[in-house]
């Protein structure tokens, strides 16, 4: 294993253990732009995801170390989720009714929620909430513990651990007892040998290689393509259009400079270089480094510029997303990402308030993903962002995601609306 690359993920687990999940994240994320060569960091990924009640992201994740690395424990954690969307709307029944001040119900459906470690801070902070509300404060302790063992910095379970500190019925256990330590080895020693599904025990029969990732900067500076200098002329349109075509065309392939910037793994600096240029106006000498060029774009560049496109999308930064995602799109023809790059375009498109834009790229993602992981999410918007537009095509895909879809979160009121106009 590259030392380098343990420290990172040494580190990301220690951050985990000390219950700062979001830096755990932060590691992983940092090691996979460099590459998804890694399986076992990939399935961490999708792990602390999965725990923070992020499901869709996990399976994303998941689905993509599964294409791109054959991995069969990520295959796995695929169809183990599967159970987990109805938790999810069985976990949004028991807010409900907690904000109803049904308390026994709701601690009921947390309880169901809490067989499976999925979302897993929300689930226990329900169930923390719901035993200080009935005044079994050991219990509601107990569940609070939970929540900081993952997440430290886990808002209400810290309002909560506060409250029975000041009615002195919280006793600091978390950091100082060995006997607690032991009793969670204990159980996690036991759920691994009945194989239950927790998460943890999930984590540690991946701990063992993680592939080696290169880091590579670059000190080459993008620079802009020249052009030839045009006479200030009026012009018709069609002559106009021609200058277009012709300054286009005229666009040079620089070999010296692509050359370095293959050598850096520049691979911005090469999409730039490449993205205007036509093979057929490349000379036979120059062909070699242009192909090279266009692999390693298609190799590396699609799942860097997706991974890169994702984080922003993750981080509400659309107009950032989607300017990664479509450079992603440009070269992303027999990627097995593919399907997360329309989807995820189509997002930002739609995020950004382009709806023109938004429907087009739904539509395309639906006529290649059917049956895809996104396609109740694209029949929701498809037939929300076309109300306003074509009622007939809104009504038709609100019809298919109630026939074939019928317990999906997204068969809501909204879409049930739309049918009925």
């Amino acid at each position: 294993m590259n030392k380098k690359v343990k420290r990172a993920h040494d580190k990301a687990m220690s951050y985990y253990e000390m219950g700062q999940i979001d830096k755990a994240l932060e590691i992983c994320e940092d090691i996979l732009l460099e590459g998804l060569d890694n399986p076992n960091v990939l399935n961490f990924k999708g792990l602390l995801l999965y725990q923070k009640g992020n499901l869709e992201e996990a399976v994303t994740v998941w689905k993509m170390n599964s294409d791109l690395n054959n991995d069969d424990i990520a295959k796995s954690y695929i169809n183990d989720s599967i159970l987990d969307r109805k938790r999810l709307e069985l976990y949004r029944q028991g807010e409900q009714a907690l904000k109803q001040l049904k308390v026994d119900k709701a601690l009921n459906i947390f309880m169901r929620c809490a067989e499976s470690d999925f979302n897993a801070i929300k689930v226990n902070t329900g169930i923390a909430m719901c035993y200080q509300r009935k005044g079994d404060f050991y219990r509601a302790r107990e569940y609070a513990e939970k929540v900081l063992n993952i997440d430290k910095n886990a808002i209400t379970a810290k309002k909560i651990e506060k409250e029975l500190k000041d009615s002195g019925t919280f006793i600091e256990e978390r950091n100082s007892s060995k006997g607690l330590f032991g009793i969670i080895i204990m159980v996690i020693v036991a759920a691994i040998v009945v194989g239950g599904y927790a998460a943890v025990s999930k984590y540690k029969s991946l701990n063992n290689t993680v592939e080696e990732t290169t880091k590579d900067k670059s000190d080459i500076n993008k620079e802009a393509d020249t052009y030839e200098e045009k006479d200030n002329k009026e012009s018709t349109p069609e002559t106009l259009k021609e200058e277009v075509k012709e300054e286009h065309d005229n666009i040079k392939f620089n070999k010296d400079k692509m050359i370095a910037l293959i050598n850096n793994n520049d691979l911005d600096g090469i999409y730039e270089q490449i993205k205007d240029i036509k093979q057929e106006s490349i000379s036979s000498d120059d062909q070699g480094v242009y192909k090279q060029a266009v692999d390693l774009i298609k190799d590396q560049g699609v799942s860097r510029f997706y991974e890169n496109g994702l984080k922003s999308f993750n981080e509400n930064k659309y107009s950032d997303a989607k300017v990664f995602l479509d450079k992603a799109y440009a070269y992303c023809e027999g990627n097995s990402l593919k399907e997360h790059i329309l989807f995820y375009r189509a997002s930002s498109s739609s995020k950004l308030s382009d709806n023109s834009a938004a429907v087009k790229q739904y539509e395309e993602y639906y006529s290649q993903y059917p049956n895809g992981v996104y396609v109740e999410e694209a029949l929701y918007d498809l037939a929300l962002l076309n109300s306003s537009i074509n009622k007939d095509k809104s009504k038709q895909y609100a019809s298919i995601l109630i026939n074939n879809y019928p317990d999906s979160m997204y068969a809501n009121n909204n879409i049930k609306n739309i049918i009925k106009e």
